[in-house]
């Protein structure tokens, strides 16, 4: 008996059916072939990673490089997703994307959720209500820097308090660190639109040029320790640091927004002089301030992509440790610390089973 299509046909073939015969065995053949590639392409598409973008302020931050490191351990660990890295812009920009889906994965300071929901400072005026924001889940938190404030060595100027009648370098134009300066100044009692101190938004590189020149009096600066320009400025001229009071740092935390999620933070002569070989005079402690930034995603991000994240992640941090200085003080027993949001689902049943959470 001899099957053509799995149809059994009994007897001798004639030559005219057995050429016909021989044409059906092709063309079923061709369609075994085709059907074995629709299955193996079917299960290849099964097999497709999650993709995400992580999208960044610049590409130059600590949190870009974070995301290149990421996206290699994904790989490294087979994990299932995906992810390519993107600058995209400010703060308000990362945060609306997530909600509206244009990238799956962003960036945010842990209180500007808060200031998003409430509607206020760089999200005053734009019309949304609390709810617009009910969306977001957190991944994880993560420390983003710390505040520097640099004068020129033997100037006189020890806290900000003593930048009466000086001018200082309040941040960059259009960030939101200028806001925090005019409300810590304001601690100080220096008010910088009543003319007590002239502040200015220009960007880093420029306001080191300037406080070397003796144009500028103090630069603020945000960043890790070291401090890039900082330490650039440094092999140019003699620098020294100055802090914050104490007593300004409990009123600006009992009136400014959120204040709580602005951590004070004690720079030593030590650290100085580890990060700066020498090059920044530190005679003294100093006290500055931090706070956290966390990682975003949409609440629709499904849970096994948000699990396979946050392990990747954490499983691998020593590779992340080795790629940037700036994030060797990520720990996963710190991973939630501060979050502003709700903790995606998928990633929390990761630190429950680390521990770090309670289910």
């Amino acid at each position: 008996m001899t099957t053509i299509c799995g149809r059994a046909t009994r007897g001798v073939l004639t030559g005219a059916f057995r050429a016909a015969a021989v044409g059906m065995a092709a063309l079923c053949a061709t369609a075994a072939i085709s059907t074995g590639l629709l299955t193996t392409t079917t299960a290849a598409r099964a097999a497709d990673p999650a993709r995400v973008t992580f999208a960044t302020i610049s590409n130059t931050s600590d949190e870009y490089a974070l995301g290149v490191a990421w996206s290699t351990l994904l790989d490294k660990a087979d994990a299932g997703v995906a992810m390519q890295v993107a600058p995209h812009g400010g703060t308000s920009k990362l945060l609306r994307g997530v909600v509206d889906k244009d990238w799956e994965i962003g960036i945010i300071a842990s209180p500007h959720l808060l200031y998003a929901r409430d509607g206020l400072f760089m999200f005053n005026g734009r019309g949304d209500t609390s709810k617009y924001y009910d969306d977001v889940r957190v991944l994880l938190t993560l420390e983003s820097g710390v505040a520097h404030y640099v004068v020129r060595a033997g100037s006189g100027i020890h806290t900000l308090a003593d930048l009466k009648g000086k001018s200082i370098a309040l941040g960059t134009p259009g960030g939101f660190s200028g806001t925090i300066n005019e409300a810590l100044l304001a601690a100080h009692g220096l008010d910088v639109h009543g003319g007590d101190v002239q502040g200015q938004y220009v960007e880093y590189a420029t306001a080191m040029d300037e406080l070397r020149n003796g144009t500028m009096d103090a630069v603020y600066l945000w960043g890790g320790l070291p401090q890039g320009a900082v330490a650039s400025g440094a092999l140019q001229s003699e620098l020294a640091y100055i802090g914050v009071d104490d007593a300004a740092m409990t009123g600006f935390h009992k009136t400014f927004p959120a204040a709580d999620y602005y951590d004070r933070v004690v720079i030593t002569p030590e650290m100085l002089k580890t990060a700066y070989d020498g090059h920044v005079k530190a005679d003294a402690p100093v006290t500055s301030w931090t706070t956290r930034m966390q990682i975003i995603v949409h609440r629709d991000m499904p849970d096994d992509v948000a699990y396979a994240l946050v392990k990747a992640l954490w499983t691998h941090i020593d590779d992340v440790h080795a790629a940037s200085r700036e994030l060797r003080a990520m720990t996963i027993d710190s991973a939630v610390q501060s979050a502003s949001g709700i903790i995606h689902p998928g990633a929390k049943r990761f630190y429950v089973e680390q521990g770090v959470m309670k289910p």
